[in-house]
């Protein structure tokens, strides 16, 4: 099953006050689908933990579905401009130093996040928009290139959804592991990133 743009929010936010209930709404969520994950959190304990009312939750939104899919468009937002810094100084460092930072930067996002790995393990599948997918790849493929100039568009935007895809792998697994484990996850994701970095920039 999946869910799509079209069922986020059912009432765009008009003024502030609409605009920051909306926000209040999604922190909740975002607590609540980390504490218990994404299946056992309800719509009235969303309701009740952002202070408002059922009634007011529904205007907002028509399921649960729509509230993971609005947080999962939240995240992805946030973790391209999380990775901003990362991308913008690539040229000067070395194929390890990239690739570890880049795993870094992926677990920083999500242990401040613990709604995004609740969401990544649902059996919903919280689909994006593919131009806003599409953008991000551009981010990290023209970092590739700010590396390696002589790359071409089509061979970094390739490498840049392979490694997308590693980060899908990576949280997949972290989200899945025992705590004792998560760290082995990362180190283990570090070297495939450096090994990968290196053989198609080097």
């Amino acid at each position: 099953m999946s869910s799509t743009s079209s069922n986020a929010v059912r009432v765009a936010p008009q003024q502030e006050r609409s605009t920051r209930r909306l926000a209040n709404f999604l922190a909740a969520a975002a607590e609540l689908f980390g504490e218990v994950g994404f299946e056992a959190a309800t719509m009235t304990a969303i309701a009740e933990r952002s202070g408002s009312g059922i009634g007011t939750l529904y205007h907002y939104f028509p399921d649960k579905q729509s509230i993971g899919f609005a947080l999962m468009h939240q995240y992805a937002q946030e973790i391209e401009a999380h990775w901003r810094p990362l991308m913008e100084q690539a040229e000067m460092l070395t194929h390890q130093e990239f690739g570890e930072l880049f795993i870094e930067y992926v677990t920083e996002f999500v242990q401040e996040r613990p709604g995004y790995l609740s969401l990544i393990a649902a059996p919903i599948k919280f689909s994006r928009d593919p131009e806003s997918r599409k953008g991000l790849r551009m981010v990290i493929a023209n970092a590739f290139r700010a590396k390696m100039p002589s790359l071409t568009e089509e061979r970094a935007l390739l490498a840049a959804n392979v490694a997308v895809q590693m980060v899908r792998g990576l949280t997949t697994l972290y989200a899945e592991a025992a705590p004792r484990e998560q760290p082995l996850v990362i180190a283990e994701y570090k070297k495939i990133m450096a090994l990968y970095l290196e053989s198609v920039l080097a």
